[in-house]
């Protein structure tokens, strides 16, 4: 009986020492206690070799968004891979153009090594008829990706629109791999049509009588042209008369002997002009600089006498005027009467 005894007793104290062993304890300090903690993986935040590239993350990796017509709220690590979404570009037709649209991305301040693709449609939501800038600067069917500079930082032209319509543009931009964006914002302009306008001073000209006084000669009378125009590559004037000057008896006075192509100064009897455009093209640059005189022809459509050759991108050429000055001399065996020709000048745009 006494074993017995004994036996309950020593039971009893081994439970009554662990009823006072402490509980394991979390992080703790004077101040707090942790009860409850745990640990998760790291993950791998990038890897790559040359024939991959791997991004990783641990948690959160939801890239859906909420949004409506006025925000979106992206969700996940996976939107801080992408570029910035690009803004509203500018659009302008400085020349009032009516076959491009000079256009200025609006980079939201992406680094410069993000580059940009450019969407453009002719419906303003973009449903259908949608082409995209290429490299040449017209539209196709595929997107092209370029940095901001190579596109033209200061703005460039698409070409090849058509006249009179309105254009939507928007663009999206990219940094390396899984970082394109949407689209932005989007706005729109209307090509020109296509403008032409010219006229003369006065539809005929009336020399001085010529005689010894004023030297048989008279070089003090003009047209003057004036064009306005859109034409992108400027415009030429042609020149040229229905006969030499010519009496109703048939008496007649030569046209001046140097061509267009190499005026001279004047020198013995005829009927020529000079143009003050000086870099008139069709021959020496220059060539009628200095009072240089050439003969009309007589068929047409004649010699060059004025011109613009263009590019006009960044303004429409109005109320350009150049000034054809004239010049007959004769001499003291010149037979009197009175002398008529019909001096015509077309003018040919070039679009």
């Amino acid at each position: 009986m006494k074993n017995k005894h004994f036996l309950i007793y020593l039971l009893f104290f081994i439970i009554y020492l662990l009823s006072f062993i402490p509980a394991s304890a979390g992080p703790q300090s004077t101040t707090y206690d942790l009860k409850a903690y745990e640990f998760g993986s790291g993950g791998i935040t990038g890897n790559v070799s040359t024939t991959y590239s791997l991004f990783g993350n641990t948690g959160q990796v939801d890239s859906s968004s909420l949004n409506s017509t006025t925000f979106t709220a992206q969700a996940g690590l996976t939107y801080l891979l992408l570029a910035n979404v690009p803004g509203t570009p500018t659009l302008a037709i400085p020349a009032n153009n009516y076959d491009r649209i000079k256009v200025t991305l609006n980079t939201s301040s992406n680094p410069t090594d993000a580059t940009y693709a450019i969407q453009v449609s002719t419906t303003s939501d973009f449903s259908s008829n949608n082409k995209y800038v290429q490299t040449d600067f017209t539209l196709g069917a595929s997107p092209v990706f370029q940095s901001n500079s190579t596109w033209g930082s200061s703005g460039f032209f698409v070409t090849g629109l058509s006249a009179n319509t309105a254009y939507y543009f928007r663009a999206e931009a990219e940094q390396g791999k899984y970082t394109q964006t949407g689209f932005g914002p989007s706005t729109s302009q209307t090509t020109g049509t296509s403008t032409l306008s010219f006229s003369l001073d006065s539809n005929s000209i009336t020399f001085s009588n010529l005689n010894a006084a004023d030297s048989f000669t008279d070089s003090a009378k003009t047209s003057v042209l004036t064009t306005s125009t859109n034409a992108y590559s400027g415009y030429t004037i042609y020149g040229w008369e229905t006969r030499v000057l010519t009496t109703a008896n048939n008496q007649t006075i030569s046209n001046y002997g140097s061509p267009n192509s190499a005026p001279t100064t004047w020198s013995g009897t005829g009927f020529g002009y000079t143009t003050n455009d000086s870099s008139l093209t069709g021959g020496t640059a220059n060539r009628f600089v200095g009072s240089k005189y050439a003969g009309f022809q007589t068929t047409g459509p004649g010699d060059p006498v004025v011109d613009n050759p263009g590019p006009n991108l960044n303004a429409e050429i109005t109320n350009e005027a150049f000034t054809i000055t004239y010049r007959i001399t004769g001499n003291n065996i010149t037979p009197a009467g009175t002398y008529t020709n019909t001096i015509l000048y077309s003018i040919v745009p070039s679009y």
